[in-house]
């Protein structure tokens, strides 16, 4: 593992490292536009990776040029990192771990305009052989159907971000955040809704279902995802039947995150937030904390969502 500079920004170092101890950062994993880095957390003065007062992992997805949209490269970029967040030794070890996931690129926040923009459309027309003379909506819609009924090259791409992705997400056993820095967008959203909270820059950005403006249908594992996660029956019928665009604010009003912050400030809030959720160091530690039975509870209380999402 290499040492990350991602945090070492003057935002981080003006925010964060006046709200937690002292730390320093590792590369877990980095690959084609996503990373995995751990921000280990330690009160005393020695660097000893198991001497720690907790690890905060952050899932960067760096794939800007394609608008890190879901396709089977981000897919399988997404599981590698997950399967690094199971078996890396660093992490193995500890149950004391919070994960926060984010588009954020601290050497260039400009480029940030995007956490997730959906399914790659371009390649479920391709992977459907449908180039015929529809437009991209309606030949987009005609994979989509097709893949609920697996019919095609798009169904094992959708059944396997459910199964592997979203479904593994909802059900980790640490406080999970999404730091949405941009536009999040059908799978991007539900990349974000499969986290146990969600901030979201103010300013620019929306959230969107956008499967009514395209003439999509909406998976099992999504519309039940969708439903576990947005309590507020009038919201989930207007974000999924008019294909609304909330802003932050809008978004917070509704319910569907949990905060909005300037992009310069976004990381630093879901950073503070992420180690107050550390089980065995926070200022309210689950003194009995059992990773296995964490899981199991998410499970129960997400029950129906994660049997759609990973079971189909």
């Amino acid at each position: 593992s290499t040492t990350s500079n991602f945090i070492n920004n003057r935002t981080m170092r003006t925010e964060t490292m006046n709200q937690s101890p002292p730390h320093h950062s590792k590369t877990l994993f980095e690959k084609n536009g996503v990373s995995l880095v751990a921000t280990i957390l330690s009160s005393s003065s020695t660097s000893d990776d198991d001497d720690h007062d907790g690890i905060i992992l952050t899932l960067y997805l760096h794939r800007h040029t394609e608008k890190n949209v879901i396709n089977p490269t981000m897919i399988s970029l997404l599981v590698q990192a997950l399967h690094v967040i199971d078996t890396h030794p660093l992490l193995s070890h500890t149950n004391n771990k919070s994960l926060i996931i984010t588009g954020i690129d601290h050497d260039d926040l400009k480029i940030c305009k995007f956490f997730g923009n959906g399914l790659d459309l371009e390649w479920m027309m391709k992977a459907s052989n449908n180039q015929s003379n529809t437009n991209g909506g309606a030949a987009a819609a005609a994979a989509v159907s097709a893949a609920t009924k697996n019919e095609n090259p798009t169904s094992r791409m959708i059944e396997m971000f459910n199964s592997q992705v979203l479904a593994k997400i909802l059900t980790l056993p640490f406080r999970t955040v999404a730091a949405i820095n941009g536009h999040c967008i059908g799978a991007g959203l539900f990349l974000a809704l499969a986290c146990d909270y969600r901030f979201m820059r103010t300013e620019r950005g929306y959230i969107q279902w956008p499967e009514a403006r395209l003439g999509m249908r909406l998976t099992k594992g999504f519309a039940e995802l969708s439903k576990d996660k947005i309590s507020d029956y009038a919201v989930l019928r207007e974000g999924l039947l008019t294909a609304k665009r909330y802003t932050s604010r809008e978004a917070l009003a509704a319910g569907i995150i949990d905060g909005e912050y300037p992009l310069e400030e976004l990381y630093s809030a879901a950073f503070r937030f992420a180690v107050e959720g550390l089980p065995e160091t926070s200022d309210n530690p689950l003194e009995y904390f059992d990773p296995k039975a964490y899981t199991e509870m998410k499970m129960e209380i997400w029950c129906t969502s994660y049997r759609a999402l990973k079971f189909g």
